[in-house]
């Protein structure tokens, strides 16, 4: 039975896999894939995921890991045509092998990674547009740092909503209260507020974590079909993205 040395962190390395079984062996190549990538030898690491890609038999979900993996290692080398080419012809076969929504996060969030490398910016202006519509989570639209333009299109775009939204509020509570109060009251309460920063309770703030089994359970994969009008509805939400 295989059992791996615990007493040695780098077991893998050297470990035989004569008379393993083919599990065994699968796992020992994916330790040394993790090495590779970790220490920076991603050549290393693809050929190995190639190899099983090619030579296993892969289910569904182990064959999006395996594709996942290549794309993750390919981004970190140099991305010459070729290479280009390579990264979008997984792409489409990664694509062709989602089923619900946790799919399609993952598949999104690496395109839109290995996008931002291609210099392709209404590509991955519309990824991003998808992935923030079937899951606005934090971590999903700091990607949009990958391209300079975008992220200071966020959050500039962000900061004149807010601040048109805090103007139409205290113009609108201004109007209420003229109505009511005498322009001297009025001039001490405004001075008042002004004397004071906002303070928001934990309580009232939204916070929001994606889960997987939620998305897998709760949620619905875009359909391909249904791509443009996603992207339409995203930029007119967030025109200063367009």
């Amino acid at each position: 039975m295989f059992s791996p040395n615990l007493n040695d962190k780098f077991w893998y390395r050297d470990v035989s896999k004569e008379n393993q079984t083919a599990t065994a062996i699968t796992e020992i190549d994916l330790f040394r894939v993790a090495d590779f990538y970790s220490n920076g030898d991603y050549e290393a690491a693809k050929q190995i995921l190639t190899d099983l890609r090619e030579n296993t038999k892969n289910n569904r979900t182990h064959e999006i890991m395996l594709i996942d993996s290549l794309l993750q290692c390919t981004k970190e080398g140099g991305l010459c045509q070729s290479e280009t080419d390579y990264c979008l012809r997984l792409l489409s076969e990664y694509e062709s092998l989602l089923v619900d929504s946790g799919d399609q996060v993952q598949f999104l969030r690496t395109k839109a990674s290995i996008l931002a490398k291609f210099d392709k910016n209404i590509e991955f202006r519309n990824t991003m547009a998808l992935l923030c519509h079937l899951c606005g989570s934090f971590d999903n639209w700091q990607l949009f740092e990958s391209g300079a333009k975008f992220f200071n299109d966020v959050e500039l775009g962000f900061v004149k909503e807010k601040l048109e939204k805090k103007l139409k509020k205290i113009e609108e509570e201004e109007q209420y209260l003229a109505g009511k109060l005498q322009q001297d009251d009025i001039d001490s309460i405004l001075s008042s507020l002004n004397s004071n920063k906002d303070v928001i309770s934990p309580e009232s703030a939204t916070s929001f974590v994606f889960r997987a089994h939620d998305s897998r359970s709760k949620n619905k994969l875009i359909p391909v079909a249904d791509h443009p009008s996603v992207i339409s509805d995203f930029f007119h939400r967030f025109p200063f993205l367009s």
